[in-house]
């Protein structure tokens, strides 16, 4: 697995073409829990998309980096 950080290259596995610039990624905390405890923070990453233009936010594990 590759370190996503900012200024790298990104596409959405589900649509490849939409590949963009990574201008954040940060961590959002988890609201749900379970008898064991808290679930951990989840990391999201934004990027400019290079397709139309427009800024898109998304789950880190929907996201692979771009060679």
């Amino acid at each position: 697995m590759k370190t996503i950080r900012p200024g790298d290259t990104v596409y959405h596995i589900y649509h490849m073409s939409n590949k963009g610039v990574v201008t954040e990624v940060y961590e959002r905390p988890v609201r749900h829990g379970n008898g064991a405890g808290s679930f951990s923070k989840m990391r999201r990453v934004k990027f400019i998309s290079k397709l139309d233009g427009k800024e898109y936010d998304f789950n880190i594990q929907d996201v692979v980096k771009d060679n």
